[in-house]
């Protein structure tokens, strides 16, 4: 994915932040909510409200869970792509996808694998610009 290719992953950030508030490997889901609601990132305002379906998907997940949501599970990761789609990849299951090198990734696409900074800029915004090193 362009994730794993070429960019810092702004998800563990975010994450990062809610460790720091948090201070458990687990949290409710009203304390989540309330978290991530406030919390902007590059592509999603802060302030925001989540809406029923998400917050209904942490609920479902407490549930398996004694009420709490843990904080490193597959599952919070999949809530977190939804609340944040350009920050968060999505946590696939295991042997679920495959690599793909550079080489067949042009035999398959016709496509180079670099992106060219322009495009990046163009797809991203300017947070996502990068120099090559030289």
């Amino acid at each position: 994915t362009l994730y794993s290719l070429c960019c810092i992953d702004r998800c563990e950030e975010l994450l990062g932040f809610l460790e720091s508030k948090i201070q458990a490997p687990s949290a409710t889901p009203g304390e989540i909510v309330r978290l991530v609601s406030a919390l902007p990132s590059a592509h999603v305002p802060g302030n925001r409200t989540l809406s029923g379906v998400l917050v209904e998907k942490l609920q479902e997940v407490a549930d398996h869970h004694m009420g709490q949501v843990p904080l490193h599970g597959r599952l919070f990761a999949q809530w977190m792509h939804f609340v944040n789609p350009s920050e968060c990849s999505y946590p696939h299951l295991s042997n679920t996808t495959s690599y793909t090198d550079r080489h067949e990734y042009k035999r398959m696409t016709g496509h180079d694998h670099v992106c060219a900074n322009d495009d990046l800029i163009r797809m991203y915004g300017d947070g996502a610009s990068y120099e090559a090193a030289s």
